[in-house]
Formats: C-alpha cells, sequence, structure tokens
C-alpha cells in the first residue's frame, strides 16, 4: 500500500499531459497570420454587379453621362442586380510636390472633393449620387452659379448638410479621401485612357460605357434578370464617334497648361 500516492501522482501525470495539447491548438489558432490589409478594398455583393465610374467633376462628357443615362437606371429594377460606384478624380494628376493638376481649373479641384465628401458622408446611393446629379446641373447650366454656390444649392434642395459638408472640406479629410480616389484611379488595370471610364466587374467598357446596361445583364450571375435587360439590346456605338465624347488624360498630361490649375495639397495630421 506504501506504493499508492507514487501510483496517483503517475496517473495525475500522465492525465495533465492529455488534456495540456488542446490549450495549445487554441493557442495556434489564435496565432494564425491574419488576412492581407488592402487600403482601397471595393465592396463587392456576392448577387450584385459592381460597376464602378471613374470621372471628374466638370468633364462635360461625365456630367452627361450622370445626368442621363446614369440618373435614369437608378430609377429601374437594374439596381436589383447593380452595385453602383461613383470614383472622383478623372485625369487629375499628383505631382512630386504633392499637388494635384486638375484637367478643367480650379473649381475642378473643388469639387472633386465635394463629390468625394457627399459620398463619405452619404454612403446610401441615392443620397450622394441625387447631390452630385444636381452640382452637375446646377454648373452646366448657362447662368451658372459659382463652384461652391453650386453645391450650397443643391445641398439645400436635397437638406443635406451644408455643415458636414464645410467641415469634411475645410478639415483636409476631404483632401485625403479624394488622394484615395486618386490611387484607385492610378492603378487601374489597364490603365485609363479618359474619362468617363466605366468598369464592370473589373472589366472596362472602354468607349462603349453607354451600352453599360448590356454588361451588367451579361455580367450577372443571379437566376432571374430584371426587365431593365430585355429591354436594353446590345446596340454598340460607333467608336469613332464615341472616342470624342470623353476628356482624355493625355490631354491632361501634355504640356499644354491650358485649363489645368495646381491646387496645393497642405500635409494633414
Amino acid at each position: 500500500m506504501g506504493s499508492s500516492p507514487l501510483l496517483s501522482f503517475l496517473v495525475l501525470t500522465l492525465m495533465f499531459l492529455f488534456v495540456t495539447p488542446s490549450h495549445s491548438s487554441e493557442y495556434d489558432a489564435a496565432q494564425e497570420p491574419a488576412p492581407p490589409f488592402t487600403s482601397r478594398k471595393i465592396s463587392r455583393n456576392s448577387e450584385k454587379v459592381t460597376m464602378s465610374l471613374y470621372y471628374e467633376s466638370l468633364c462635360p462628357y461625365c456630367s452627361s453621362f450622370i445626368v442621363g443615362p446614369l440618373a435614369q437606371v437608378l430609377e429601374t429594377d437594374l439596381m436589383t442586380i447593380l452595385n453602383l460606384r461613383l470614383v472622383p478624380w478623372g485625369n487629375a494628376i499628383l505631382d512630386s510636390n504633392s499637388t494635384i493638376e486638375c484637367q478643367h481649373g480650379e473649381d475642378e479641384c473643388y469639387l472633386n472633393i465635394i463629390h468625394t465628401c457627399a459620398i463619405n458622408l452619404w454612403p446610401d446611393l441615392k443620397k450622394h449620387f441625387n447631390f452630385i446629379k444636381c452640382i452637375e446641373k446646377q454648373y452646366k447650366a448657362p447662368d451658372r452659379n459659382g463652384a461652391e454656390e453650386s453645391w450650397e444649392v443643391c445641398s439645400g434642395k436635397l437638406r443635406l448638410s451644408t455643415k458636414s459638408i464645410k467641415k469634411c472640406y475645410d478639415s483636409g479629410h476631404g483632401k485625403k479621401l479624394v488622394l484615395q480616389n486618386g490611387k484607385e484611379t492610378d492603378h487601374l488595370r489597364p490603365p485609363h485612357e479618359y474619362v468617363p471610364w466605366v468598369v464592370v466587374d473589373d472589366t472596362p467598357l472602354l468607349d462603349d460605357y453607354v451600352n453599360f446596361i448590356h454588361y451588367v445583364c451579361k455580367a450577372y450571375k443571379g437566376k432571374s434578370l430584371p426587365k431593365t435587360c430585355s429591354s436594353h439590346p446590345n446596340t454598340s456605338i460607333n467608336k469613332d464617334t464615341s472616342l470624342q465624347s470623353a476628356c482624355h488624360a493625355s490631354e491632361a498630361m501634355s504640356g499644354d497648361s491650358s485649363g489645368k490649375h495646381q491646387m496645393k495639397m497642405e500635409p494633414l495630421a
């Protein structure tokens, strides 16, 4: 019987050895490396088709596309399968001195940031889209207001906080956001050649961008297509004509500085 305490000790030791590995496996699972972080991941809905519009606020062709075909499609059942993204930046250039050069002058630099602030403040598509559409209409009018007055009129009409937009711009947060748009635009593959530049599920539509409904319907993998798809057959546009209906990046990057304006980007905290 004198050996009983020793036997008990050995039994307890063996039990401990068999039990502890389970804690080790929990620790190992917790230490698994996290998935790689990306600074600008495009949110995708597994059911919907993602369409991104890369544009600049004062390109007349971007404006026409926004207030025309895009505004019309927002009122159709295509939106049940479409995730629409607006990315204001276009053919702007960020030089080595952290200066933004905008293709259509100072107002374009300013309004690109205002658009970006609205998208950030009101992620709901209809809210920020209607605001942007309103600005484009205001600025296109023959007796147009200035850039600031244009968006203030629109925020008043749509009951969106003017104070919030001003804060976004004045604080420098809007500049930081628009630079993210620039980074995303500059990393497009293939690189964008002009705006409007429309991408449907990572496929650029090139000069056939006005026919985007056809491409959205074609890319949809769901069971039933919305009625809009059957009412819009593929009617590809004449490519020679369409090439004139865009603001080209090559013009923005040329030595001709007319129509461009530099906006100094102050260091952000």
